[in-house]
């Protein structure tokens, strides 16, 4: 009786081992971006996921965010640099004429002339 018991038990042990190392090798099988889905007995892509988030095994896949949108940033940064030259520009414009302007404004005393064929002395 003790012989069947041990025997019944090494051959339990016999199949939890070949149906981890049946899934293990599925597992393998499958790219980085896939998990292996037992119930279908295919591996999914992580994709997926965000389609439906409840699948058994998402949380074995790496983050599935969207890479980041690299030209959304450089957007963002040309619209800013350009914002900055055109401030820049529109200030020393408001400057040149604001001293032109000064330059320009009539004196309020006549100039005697001290000099110069007019002058009798």
């Amino acid at each position: 009786m003790a012989l069947n018991a041990l025997c019944a038990l090494c051959g339990l042990i016999i199949a939890v081992v070949t149906s981890f190392h049946a899934v293990g090798a599925q597992k393998s099988l499958c790219g980085n971006s896939e998990f292996w889905n037992s119930d279908l007995d295919v591996c999914v892509p992580c994709a997926s996921c965000k389609k439906y988030p409840k699948t058994p095994s998402c949380n074995t896949c790496k983050s599935v965010e969207d890479t980041p949108d690299v030209w959304k940033l450089a957007a963002i940064t040309s619209f800013s640099v350009l914002a900055v030259v055109l401030v820049g520009a529109a200030l020393i414009i408001v400057v040149m004429v604001h001293r032109h302007k000064l330059h320009k404004r009539p004196l309020r005393e006549p100039i005697e002339e001290t000099a110069g064929p007019l002058y009798q002395a």
